[in-house]
C-alpha cells in the first residue's frame, strides 16, 4: 500500500486488510511524506498488528517508487497492490491464492473489481475482466482492470523490473501492458463478484488543474512513444491512448477547469509530440473536438471515433 495524503481513507482501508479470513498476510505500508496526519493513524493501527510494517519516505517519491521499495520488503510469494483509499472484502486474500495455488502455472490472476463512492453499495459500476485481447485493449486505453484486481507471483514481478519510477501518470497502464508482454506469460481473469472496491475519490489529484493535466499528457506520450515498436497489428490501436487523454482535456475545457490558452498548450503537446499521427487522424481529432464541444453527447459516439481513428492508421 503507497499512501500519500490518504488520512481521511486510511485506516478503512488497512481494516479491509485486516479482517481478512485469510491470515497468512503482511501488510507493507509506504507513506510518500505525507503533510496530513496520515502517519499518526498508520502508527497508531500498526503498533497494534505485528504483520503491518510501515515505512515512510523522507521526500515524496511517487507511488511507483514507494510500490518498488514495498516489493523489496515483501516475504511472502504473492502480491497485492491496494491503493489507501480502496478496499478488500473480507475473502479477497482467501479467494485469490486459492485461485494462484490450484492454477501454478499462472504468473498472475486477475479479479472483479467494483467501485463506490462512501460506502459500498452507493455506486453500480463494476469492473470485471473479460477482455479477449488484453494486449490490445491496454494499448487502446479500453483498460482491462485496475491496479487493486491482479494479485501477482512475486517473483514475476521483479523479473519485469516492478513499476518504471519514470511514471507518475499510467503508472498501472505501463506495467499492466509489459507484463502482457512479458515472453511464456501466463495469466487468467476469473469473472465473479467483486472481491476489491475503488474508492470514487474527487480529492484524489494534489496538483493544480493544469499541472494535473500536463502531467496526463506527458506520460500519454512517454507511454506512446515507449511502445511503438510493437508489430503494426499492435501498434496501431496506441491511437486510442492518444485519443482518450485528447477528449478528456477537451471536455476540461468544456467545463471551464482550464483555460482557453492552457487547453491549446496540451492539444499542442499532445498531438505534435506523439509522433504517431498522421494528417487523417488529426483531421477526425478535429472533428471529435467539435463535436466534444458543441453537440448534445451521444452514447458510443467518442467510441466510434477511436474505431475510425484505428482505421485510418497509415500502418
Amino acid at each position: 500500500m503507497s499512501s500519500y495524503n490518504k488520512a481521511s481513507f486510511i485506516a478503512e482501508a488497512i481494516n479491509s486488510v485486516i479482517n481478512q479470513s485469510y491470515v497468512d498476510w503482511e501488510l507493507i505500508i509506504i507513506d510518500d511524506d505525507s503533510k496530513d496526519h496520515s502517519k499518526e493513524i498508520i502508527e497508531s493501527i500498526a503498533t497494534k498488528h505485528n504483520k503491518i510494517k510501515p515505512f515512510y519516505n523522507s521526500e515524496n517519491k511517487g507511488a511507483n517508487y514507494s510500490r518498488n521499495f514495498a516489493l523489496s520488503k515483501a516475504v511472502g510469494d504473492f502480491i497485492i497492490f491496494l491503493d489507501a483509499d480502496d478496499l478488500l472484502i473480507n475473502d479477497c486474500l482467501q479467494n485469490r491464492v486459492k485461485e494462484m495455488n490450484a492454477n501454478s502455472k499462472y504468473d498472475f490472476c486477475v479479479f472483479t473489481m467494483g467501485s463506490f463512492n462512501f460506502k459500498i453499495g452507493d455506486d453500480q459500476r463494476i469492473w470485471k475482466p473479460t477482455s479477449k485481447n488484453t494486449l490490445n485493449d491496454f494499448l487502446y486505453h479500453n483498460l482491462p482492470w485496475a491496479i487493486p484486481q491482479p494479485i501477482w507471483k512475486k517473483d514475476f514481478l521483479k523479473s519485469l523490473g516492478g513499476f518504471n519510477e519514470e511514471y507518475r501518470r499510467m503508472q498501472d497502464v505501463e506495467l499492466h501492458t509489459r507484463a502482457l508482454l512479458k515472453n511464456g506469460v501466463l495469466f487468467n481473469q476469473v469473472v465473479d463478484e467483486p472481491d476489491c472496491y475503488y474508492r470514487i475519490d474527487e480529492d484524489r489529484n494534489d496538483l493544480e488543474v493544469f499541472q494535473f493535466w500536463l502531467r496526463r499528457v506527458e506520460h500519454t506520450i512517454k507511454y506512446v512513444n515507449n511502445f511503438q515498436y510493437l508489430p503494426v497489428k499492435n501498434k496501431k490501436y496506441l491511437i486510442g491512448t492518444i485519443y482518450e487523454t485528447f477528449v478528456q482535456i477537451v471536455l476540461q475545457f468544456k467545463i471551464k477547469n482550464i483555460s482557453e490558452e492552457d487547453y491549446f498548450k496540451l492539444q499542442k503537446k499532445l498531438i505534435h509530440k506523439s509522433n504517431f499521427m498522421n494528417g487523417s487522424q488529426i483531421f477526425i481529432f478535429s472533428l471529435s473536438k467539435f463535436y466534444n464541444l458543441n453537440m448534445p453527447r451521444i452514447p458510443g459516439i467518442n467510441k466510434a471515433i477511436k474505431k475510425t481513428l484505428v482505421l485510418f492508421s497509415n500502418f
